[in-house]
């Protein structure tokens, strides 16, 4: 059980908020679990880190009347249908001097806890260096969310199309990757 997180301010989450949910029908980030919202759980997953920077798009209004956000920056994102890599660029332009990384956070991504946030920082700080600089959670080697980038390649993300998957760059160069083991998918 984790009493107290200290602040990393040094990391910045962005939580991927803006698409249309179409094929979903409804909107992601207000999904109900247990009284709150996807949105509520994965900001509460990032407790301790960088003021959170959430990309807002096809939703906004609606998020906005529902959800405090008073404690993060909030970004609309008006090109939200051009793809998730566009959110995550608008979140990326504005990323603080301060910041040495990002934490990629879709918001449809809630039962990850404030437990499995802090082991992918713990891995972070340990093991980044040159080589490593994206940490991703995995079990048996597949993927999972969130995913915590050296600030470094931010420029990289920026260079994408905005229709282009962000794991182009990701898989650009495998060496730089550091798998962060879970126990369970």
């Amino acid at each position: 059980m984790v009493l107290w997180t200290p602040v990393i301010s040094e990391i910045t989450p962005i939580i991927l908020a803006a698409g249309a949910s179409s094929r979903m029908g409804r909107v992601k980030a207000l999904c109900d679990f247990d009284g709150r919202t996807a949105l509520e759980l994965v900001l509460e997953a990032c407790r301790g880190l960088g003021t959170p920077t959430v990309v807002l798009g096809a939703a906004r209004e609606e998020i906005e009347s529902r959800i405090n956000l008073t404690k993060a920056r909030v970004i609309w994102n008006e090109e939200f249908e051009s793809g998730q890599t566009s959110s995550l660029k608008a979140a990326l332009h504005s990323l603080s001097p301060a910041a040495r990384a990002f934490l990629v956070f879709p918001v449809d991504h809630p039962v990850v806890g404030l437990e499995d946030v802090d082991a992918i920082v713990h891995q972070w700080r340990v093991n980044r260096d040159l080589q490593k600089m994206i940490f991703i959670p995995s079990y048996s080697l597949q993927r999972g969310h969130p995913v915590l980038c050296d600030r470094s390649m931010a420029d990289e993300f920026l260079s994408l199309a905005d229709d282009a998957p962000a794991r182009t760059v990701v898989n650009a160069r495998p060496t730089r990757i550091c798998h962060v083991p879970f126990d369970q998918a």
